[in-house]
């Protein structure tokens, strides 16, 4: 679920959003063109990037992904998470992030 707290439309410079996130759930891979901050506010979850650097996070944790860095985020298994969003420049979408995917980022965590 989430809440649009300030979105420009069309010209997509500057979006925020109140993202929850239920057990499981993750985005897709996306990237953004001047970078996205996320403030995770409760829960856990984990931010991965496409070289495989991830980090679980929990609430407290702000996480900074640069410009056109490809990456995705959601929530662990067992946990709901949830965050606000502050995405710059406009959203590019890739493809899902598959079931064995996930599992395997949060293995050993």
């Amino acid at each position: 679920m989430q809440d649009a707290l300030l979105d420009d439309g069309d010209r997509g410079q500057v979006r925020v959003y109140s993202v929850v996130f239920e057990p499981g759930a993750r985005t897709y891979w996306h990237s953004h063109a001047a970078g996205q901050t996320l403030l995770i506010a409760s829960g856990r979850g984990m931010v991965q990037n496409r070289d495989g650097d991830r980090r679980i996070v929990g609430a407290g944790d702000v996480v900074w992904a640069p410009p056109g860095e490809v990456h995705w985020h959601g929530a662990a298994p067992d946990s709901f998470l949830s965050h606000t969003a502050v995405s710059l420049g406009l959203t590019s979408w890739h493809e899902e992030v598959g079931e064995e995917q996930y599992r395997s980022a949060f293995e050993g965590q």
